[in-house]
């Protein structure tokens, strides 16, 4: 009897320990996918982290003596000046925007699949900015796949990062809206060139180095029509090799064109496009003249056209509402980019010339990301366009509400680039 309890033990306490086996395992392998899950997710958030510009980078300089300089210095560069440096930038945005270009959806090393050229080029990062980049060479034509007639009231933006040496002599770089349908040797249309430290310069003292801007249009026939006066500028020259971007902003309106480097008007002709001329394509097109690749690096991206924007106060006070793209921000941030300057100036006329009028403020992301990130983020930075227009422009902060609607009003379809920078806004409905 004693043996057969003995056994029954034994059995029993086989099965108990298989059992206890099992589920020993079933949690090993459970917690092992769960680390393993961990980490892809950290590893995922590592990379969206450093696309997006979230990440603070961990650097540490010295100097001769090796004591530290900087450290903890922030992850994307961007352009140092304040909105104070572009009072006087009165640009504003076109609202519907029909082309958008950040190369997002292109692979890199690899050509933009929907663009063309006749030579070489190829999307990039660059180290410290977030997003992709086109890096384009001398003596090639790089044509945007947006080939609709442009409106007669319209504004381009791009960003533009040129790294030379200075003791070089490196190609221009030409920003084309032509009609490409022409058969002209000079297809009809304007041609913005921007040749980097040309004149005279000297490697050793910036103040002597200088950029030439040069606007050039044509008519029907291919014939030189205008040549504005060279305007001489050193922003690209001061920010060489700071991997910061500068900023050009064109308006068209019917024959009159305005440009802007930066904060810098350098153009503001009102016969500069032939009269009736029809525009269909942006393109770039570099020179062939000057040093070998190696010693000048070109990147171009956030390529935008919009149809620019009609009476604002006629859309706020009669209608009640209205909304902008012009106020941008940095990634993933509540920061207010200093090319906002000339929109935020506009609403704040509006509302310095309409005293008794009240608004709510409401931010608008895309669908990139988080929901609940992107919730937190349009009211952040619908709290900083309220403290922008309080503090810059003095209107009184108690006339000014403010909320965030996250991802959720979208006007447009995020699956596209348009769709995503037309949903990425800031609305202000009068109360």
């Amino acid at each position: 009897m004693k043996k057969l309890s003995c056994v029954v033990i034994t059995m029993v306490m086989i099965s108990f320990l298989n059992n206890a086996s099992a589920q020993i395992l079933d949690k090993i392998k459970n917690k092992t996918k769960q680390r393993a899950d961990q980490k892809v997710d950290q590893t995922i958030d590592k990379g969206l982290d450093e696309v997006e510009g979230k990440n603070k980078k961990e650097k540490v300089k010295t100097d001769e003596d090796g004591d530290v300089k900087i450290k903890n210095e922030e992850g994307p560069k961007s352009n140092p000046q304040g909105l104070k440096a572009y009072s006087k930038y009165d640009f504003v945005p076109g609202e519907k925007i029909v082309y958008a270009e950040d190369f997002a959806q292109d692979v890199v090393g690899e050509f933009p699949l929907k663009w063309n050229t006749n030579g070489t080029g190829e999307i990039v990062t660059i180290e410290g900015l977030p997003g992709k980049w086109l890096q384009i060479t001398g003596g090639t034509k790089y044509e945007s796949p947006y080939s609709n007639n442009l409106p007669e009231n319209y504004t381009v933006e791009f960003d533009l990062v040129m790294e030379f040496k200075a003791s070089m002599h490196v190609p221009s770089i030409g920003f084309l809206m032509v009609n490409n349908k022409a058969k002209s040797t000079y297809q009809p249309g304007m041609r913005l060139m921007i040749a980097p430290q040309a004149g005279t310069y000297s490697s050793d003292e910036e103040q002597n180095s200088i950029d030439r801007i040069r606007l050039v249009s044509f008519n029907e026939k291919g014939e030189r029509y205008l040549e504005g006066k060279d305007q001489l500028i050193g922003e690209f020259y001061k920010y060489n090799h700071k991997s910061i971007p500068v900023h050009v902003a064109i308006w068209i309106q019917k024959e009159r064109a305005r440009v802007w480097i930066n904060q810098t008007k350098v153009y503001d002709l009102p016969k500069a496009i032939p009269a009736g001329l029809v525009l269909t394509n942006v393109a770039l097109e570099t020179e062939y003249y000057g040093s070998s690749n190696e010693n000048y690096k070109y990147f171009i991206s956030n390529l935008k056209i919009a149809v620019a924007a009609p009476d604002t106060r006629s859309k706020l006070i009669t209608e009640g509402k209205w909304s902008t793209t012009g106020i941008l921000f940095d990634v993933n941030s509540d920061k207010i980019k200093p090319t906002s300057y000339g929109t935020l100036k506009e609403i704040a006329t509006i509302l310095t010339e309409n005293a008794d009028v009240k608004v709510k403020i409401i931010g608008h992301t895309d669908t990139d990301g988080d929901d609940a990130k992107n919730l937190d983020l349009s009211k952040r930075r619908a709290a900083a366009v309220k403290t922008a227009l309080s503090k810059e422009f003095n209107i009184d902060a108690s006339r000014l509400d403010t909320d965030g609607m996250g991802e959720t009003k979208p006007v447009a379809d995020n699956n596209t680039s348009e769709g995503k920078a037309q949903n990425r806004r800031v609305e202000f409905i009068k109360l």
